[in-house]
């Protein structure tokens, strides 16, 4: 039977497994790991940082300290053993050149601007460089691979995004994604 002085201090909220007053902290961890809203952790995964020690292969950490990065779901997939190696590659060349697309040179509106022409040459040859690029890579997905691949790869959405591999039908999906990014391969290395 406890105390009464120890009745007392759980009735205030203490657990009576918890920390000692002096171990535990209210101030914020010394490693910013980003925004914390709901929308801003999308596709992030805390991982312990670090360097990794050559003799035991292991990561050192001897501080804690963690940070933050975001993953796609084509390297969750290939982390779960859904899809091959030579898949990944070949869904890692076609992100790429499908994210390069989307990137355009910043403007530094601070700057004086000359009224010659709304976009220069030069910005124009470079987006015209990359979408030649994506069409290079893209003219290799075989017909019917194009949804699952733009979802998956290109959007960074889960294969379920994909109405027809909804619920009972996504072992399907997970199928069709893996026999997808091997034909990628296989029409990459002719």
């Amino acid at each position: 039977m406890a105390s009464k002085a120890q009745q007392r201090r759980l009735k205030n909220g203490a657990h009576r497994n918890g920390k000692p007053a002096s171990s535990v902290t209210v101030s914020t961890p010394r490693w910013d790991q980003g925004a914390a809203g709901p929308a801003n952790r999308v596709g992030l995964v805390t991982e312990e940082r670090g360097e990794i020690d050559h003799k035991t292969g292991k990561r050192v950490n001897p501080n804690d300290v963690k940070g933050a990065r975001r993953v796609d779901m084509l390297e969750v997939y290939h982390g779960r053993g859904w899809i091959s190696d030579r898949g990944y590659s070949a869904g890692e060349v076609l992100r790429d050149a499908w994210t390069a697309t989307q990137r355009s040179k910043g403007m530094d509106y601070s700057a004086v601007r000359v009224d010659s022409s709304p976009k220069p040459d030069a910005n124009i040859d470079m987006q015209i460089e990359r979408v030649s690029r994506y069409h290079a890579v893209a003219r290799r997905i075989a017909k019917g691979d194009e949804r699952i691949l733009d979802a998956v790869v290109g959007e960074g959405r889960p294969i379920s995004h994909l109405r027809e591999y909804r619920h009972l039908n996504h072992d399907k999906g997970k199928t069709h994604l893996r026999d997808a990014l091997d034909r990628l391969a296989d029409a990459m290395d002719k």
